[in-house]
């Protein structure tokens, strides 16, 4: 069995990457391996209105060694900043391997809080966030004053977790796919029926009664299964047919 893609979760702060965990997964009960009190895996079903797929959420406290596999199945990296420290920014050295090596879609560089103030700012995190290609998330941000009119985009956590959400996971199952392929597979074969229907009925040469009542019996179970309104669509190209045959023109019917 594949190992599953991964969310990995690290700190260069004193808040643990349990603790976000948790906070991510809205799971309260997280259990640390006991041969390994350095690493945690959480398995993490993410379930959206269009797909469902299961990841290991990485808790990692120090640098392991690494697996080129480990390093291919991390899809997405968190790193958690103390801005209140004035080397903070310094302190995210200490993964910039994982990084590198791992080279995940979705970066996010999370703090409690980040503001003007903080001895990280909130400029000198975003142009680290710009140079690294990091979303710069701040769990527990102040009040926001914003136009009304503007759509209420997603903070904190909960911003965190929209970020995960919108990733195209490598494991993924999009919901209601096979009533989507069924409906796909049935709309093809109504526009194949249509289709049959217009080349008969349409055609010069069908202007024999013998030749229309034979091959309208046989169009007729295929007909049955085609919605309301294109059934209506053939059964007046159908009356037109006849009127045809029998000598009628088409004009003194095309307002019927």
């Amino acid at each position: 069995m594949s190992a599953k893609p991964s969310v990995v979760i690290v700190s260069s702060s004193s808040t643990k990457p349990k603790s976000l965990i948790k906070l991510i997964t809205k799971c309260a009960d997280i259990q640390e391996d006991p041969l390994d009190s350095t690493k945690i895996v959480h398995t993490w079903t993410i379930d959206t209105k269009y797909y469902t797929a299961e990841v290991d959420v990485i808790g990692i406290t120090e640098h392991h060694e690494r697996s080129q596999a480990f390093n291919d199945n991390v899809e997405a990296l968190v790193i958690h900043i103390d801005t209140n420290k004035e080397n903070g920014l310094k302190d995210l050295e200490m993964w910039s391997s994982l990084q590198e090596d791992c080279d995940p879609e979705i970066k996010l560089l999370i703090a409690n809080y980040c503001t003007n103030e903080t001895k990280i700012t909130k400029a000198a995190a975003t142009e680290w966030c710009l140079k690294h290609g990091f979303e710069l998330i701040e769990l527990y941000p102040g009040s926001q004053t914003c136009d009304q009119d503007i759509i209420e985009e997603k903070i904190g956590v909960e911003r965190v977790i929209e970020a995960l959400q919108t990733h195209t996971w490598s494991n993924l199952n999009m919901k209601n796919q096979e009533k989507n392929d069924l409906s796909v597979k049935n709309q093809k074969k109504n526009d194949s029926v249509v289709e049959l229907c217009e080349e008969f009925l349409t055609s010069e040469g069908s202007d024999d009664f013998s030749d229309l009542f034979a091959q309208l019996s046989m169009m007729k179970e295929s007909l049955q299964s085609l919605p309301m309104n294109q059934r209506k669509q053939c059964a007046e190209q159908v009356v037109t047919a006849f009127w045809r045959a029998i000598g009628g023109d088409e004009e003194e019917i095309a307002d019927v």
